[in-house]
């Protein structure tokens, strides 16, 4: 395993506790190279940072998922 994917595991425990880790593992059996990925970038690389709390990156993840939505909606 690599420090990417120690600390990407270690977040997603953190935040999601076991049920993170039984989706990671479904998804092992499907496409275990996405799964590391999943766990390496988003967890290991983007929410490890230190420059926000969980809190605040969770709130602008939910804002930009929001505005997202918002934006779709008009052309479906």
């Amino acid at each position: 395993m690599t420090d990417r994917y120690t600390r990407g595991l270690n977040q997603l425990k953190a935040i999601d506790g076991r049920d993170g880790e039984v989706v990671v593992e479904s998804m092992t059996k499907i496409s275990p190279d996405f799964a590391r990925y999943l766990i390496e970038y988003p967890f290991g690389d983007i929410y490890a940072r230190p420059q926000l709390d969980l809190r605040s990156r969770e709130i602008a993840t939910i804002a930009a998922l929001t505005a997202i939505g918002k934006a779709c909606q008009r052309f479906w």
